[in-house]
Parts: structure tokens; sequence; C-alpha cells
């Protein structure tokens, strides 16, 4: 899988959202001061790949959906996750090649994206 690009969406009129982050072909390095947002990017991404949200509670008000675009294959990718901030429910599509499916688990996306990769759960 190589990764092109993650964009983060607002929530409601007021939400953050962040210009589109678009990755090296074979490398992105971070680099700003402290305090700017690095880790936030680096917890979005993993979001995106389906590890637990753990964000700060000003994100959570302000942010709503963490999309991911890649490639497998040289097919496209895309994943969008909800950043849910009040009930912890989980919520993500994983659109691969034109093909759409939901997953409303963590269990659900984790062996849907296993899958379109070709790995074995562990």
């Amino acid at each position: 899988m190589r990764l092109k690009s993650l964009q983060i969406e607002p929530l409601g009129l007021g939400g953050w959202e962040s210009p589109l982050l678009e990755f090296g072909h074979r490398t992105t390095m971070l680099f700003a001061a402290n305090g700017s947002g690095k880790s936030p990017i680096v917890r979005m991404l993993a979001s995106a790949l389906g590890f637990p949200n753990n964000f700060r509670a000003e994100i959570l008000e302000k942010c709503s959906t963490v999309v991911l675009h890649a490639e497998v294959d040289a097919k496209p990718l895309t994943i969008r996750r909800a950043i849910e901030a009040k009930n912890g429910l989980f919520y993500a599509t994983i659109d691969f090649d034109g093909e759409q499916t939901e997953h409303h688990s963590e269990a659900s996306f984790s062996a849907s994206l296993f899958q379109l990769l070709g790995l074995r759960l562990p």
C-alpha cells in the first residue's frame, strides 16, 4: 500500500479542517515547531488505519472525519473514518477500486482492510 494523502474534515461551520497533506513518493518528514500539530497528524493517520482514536478534546469537538487516500496494486483506496466525540461509536468506509464497504466496528474494518492487503488476521 502506498499512502497518497491525508485530510481532516470539519465538524460543522466552526469546525477545523486541514489542507490536503500529500505524502512523498518514498518518504515524508514532518518538521515544525512544538505545538504546531505534528502529533495529531500522525494520530489521524493511525486512526484512518483502524487504531483507536486518541485525540485532545478540542480536536474531537472540531473535526468530523479523517480521509486517507492510498493505492494498493495501483488501484485507488480511500478510507474515511469518523472521529466520534460523544459516544465512542465506530464508523468507517473503505472505497477500493470503486467498491465501497461500510464498517460499524473495529473488527469488521480490520478484517476488511487485512483482506484487501492480502494479510492474515492476527
